[in-house]
């Protein structure tokens, strides 16, 4: 590089330096003066609210409302204290302004009711507050109608033979899943429910040990917890297929596929037929009387 070169770039240098200082200045000088012309205003307004002798005369809020909503930079809370009031007050008295926003299913104009006003709608497309407040009783009696219909295929009963909930739930129990290398909570367990569907065998195993029933005595099985016993078995039935035989041959002289198989079916048949009755029973658009909305709630709570 010459020397010639050399010295061009640090000229180049010192001036922008020269300009980037004075820009610092002006900008402070700036701010020094927006912050006195705006102490200035809160100070007319202490003014004017000692003139008008009432913090709800109209001139007062008239000159509130056009600062709040036109001079951001004027910030809330201090207006309020000049004009005598909380922010609270102050906003209930200003009312709120138009958003510029419309409701996407009456076309009315959304309010705003403060600075960091937000359209009501966590979801989807803007809703003023009455459209909002029907989407939300409209939710709400769809999940209390759903809510009935799921209480009556929770409580259905998948009724087989003792002795295949036992083949199916022993069969689940002999692969443990911290032998499977799954931790509880992990993304494998996650995603598979693994240690659910073992939990959920161990229950069922439990529960035919304490009701002292016979092989061939039938026994009703929650159709969510025998879902998830037979989807279980069926995933491990094919890890060891010698080890599958020796756990179900002992226990039902069925293969462990065909039992599986005919459970899965009994199973999928009465889930199909409980949700038959509970669409008969709570069809698309119906009305809850107050009882039934009771026990929803009810449900929900327990």
């Amino acid at each position: 590089m010459s020397e010639e070169s050399l010295h061009e770039i640090l000229g180049d240098i010192e001036g922008s330096v020269r300009d980037f200082t004075g820009a610092e200045a002006g900008l402070a000088e700036a701010e020094q003066r927006r912050d006195h012309t705006r102490q200035s205003v809160l100070e007319q307004v202490e003014r004017l609210r000692d003139e008008v002798d009432a913090v709800h005369a109209p001139e007062l809020i008239g000159v509130l409302r056009h600062l709040y909503w036109q001079q951001p930079g004027i910030h809330g809370r201090p207006l309020a204290e000049a004009a005598g009031l909380h922010l609270h007050e102050m906003l209930a008295a200003i009312g709120p302004a138009p958003s510029g926003i419309l409701c996407a299913d009456c076309g009315t104009e959304l309010l705003r009711t403060s600075r960091s006003w937000k359209p009501p709608a966590r979801y989807g497309p803007p809703l003023c507050p009455d459209c909002l407040s029907l989407e939300r009783d409209a939710r709400s009696r769809t999940w209390r109608v759903e809510s009935l219909r799921s209480r009556i295929v929770a409580e259905v009963r998948v009724q087989t033979r003792a002795m295949d909930w036992r083949a199916a739930a022993e069969l689940v129990l002999a692969f443990p899943p911290l032998s499977q290398g799954v931790s509880r909570g992990s993304t494998a367990d996650q995603q598979e429910g693994v240690w659910r569907g073992w939990e959920n065998a161990r229950v069922i195993r439990n529960r035919l040990i304490a009701s002292a029933a016979a092989g061939d005595d039938t026994v009703g099985v929650a159709v969510d917890e025998a879902q998830l016993l037979v989807d279980t078995a069926v995933r491990v039935a094919d890890w060891d297929t010698a080890r599958t035989r020796d756990i179900v041959d002992p226990i039902t002289h069925e293969p462990a596929l065909a039992l599986l198989t005919r459970l899965r079916r009994e199973v999928c048949a009465t889930a199909e037929a409980a949700r038959e009755r509970a669409d008969a029973a709570y069809p698309e658009g119906y009305e809850l009387s107050e009882d039934e909305e009771s026990e929803a709630w009810r449900g929900a709570g327990g």
